[in-house]
């Protein structure tokens, strides 16, 4: 529990008064956190449970053991996840476009679901470095260039890696004033120091192509991670589509990655 102390001061005229007002702020209970993801690659699917901490808590989500996390699909296959570390639950699978998974996680002695479409697979035809000017100064930032199906409708998510470092923003993309065209979807960075991209930087960028509940998700948090003042929206979580309260999302996307050296 942590007490603030807050002043409210109000000036009339030559008269002025202060008065303190005690406030007591109670963390929030824990709520259980899933992240689940089945791709189209051949690999290890993950689906990570742990528990939010309070505000005044350090970062350090504590996992959940034993807990029992089945996915089944639309053509009727089973694959039951186990458990690899305290948390994560994993299984040797490829997801498929077109296939509905279904995820059940029983923790903690509660049920929570969840469904997510795999869509179709687009591909990234490139990517490359763009070079935009602001008031006389240069900087560089990268391009991920698509071409959009016409015939349906798509969202996308891309993760953007600068020498083997995650940039924190958060990229998402929809057709919706776009369908059909050649995309130039630009991926703006800014590293930990504020630095920008420079020559012989190495670059990754991975592309999913998401449903739709996803990128609502996805945008949500996009909206809320502004930078500076006045920029964003007030915290909350988005909405996830997961069932019973819990905090996270499962999707059920395709995978691409592609690589470029800055020149």
């Amino acid at each position: 529990m942590k007490k603030f102390i807050l002043y409210i001061f109000l000036c009339l005229v030559f008269t002025s008064c202060r008065k303190i007002i005690d406030v007591n702020t109670n963390n929030a209970e824990p709520q259980i956190v899933i992240e689940g993801n089945i791709s189209n690659r051949f690999v290890a699917q993950q689906i990570k449970i742990s528990k939010s901490v309070g505000y005044d808590e350090l970062s350090n989500f504590p996992g959940v053991s034993g807990a029992r996390v089945v996915v089944t699909d639309s053509r009727g296959n089973t694959y039951n996840f186990t458990e690899s570390q305290p948390g994560l639950y994993v299984f040797g699978m490829r997801g498929v476009s077109g296939v509905t998974y279904t995820m059940q996680v029983v923790a903690e002695g509660k049920t929570y679901t969840a469904v997510s479409k795999m869509p179709a697979y687009v591909p990234m035809d490139s990517i490359g470095v763009v070079r935009n000017t602001f008031f006389g100064n240069e900087n560089l930032n990268i391009a991920a260039f698509v071409s959009d199906p016409v015939d349906t409708e798509n969202f996308y998510r891309f993760n953007l890696y600068v020498n083997d470092n995650l940039s924190d923003r958060i990229y998402v993309n929809n057709d919706r004033l776009t369908n059909g065209n050649k995309l130039r979807l630009q991926l703006y960075y800014e590293g930990a120091n504020d630095e920008d991209l420079k020559k012989g930087d190495k670059v990754a960028v991975d592309m999913e192509c998401i449903d739709a509940n996803i990128f609502n998700y996805w945008y949500a948090l996009s909206q809320q991670s502004g930078r500076g003042p006045n920029q964003g929206t007030t915290p909350a979580n988005p909405t996830s589509n997961i069932s019973n309260g819990a905090l996270g999302y499962f999707s059920a996307h395709t995978y691409q990655r592609l690589n470029i050296t800055v020149p």
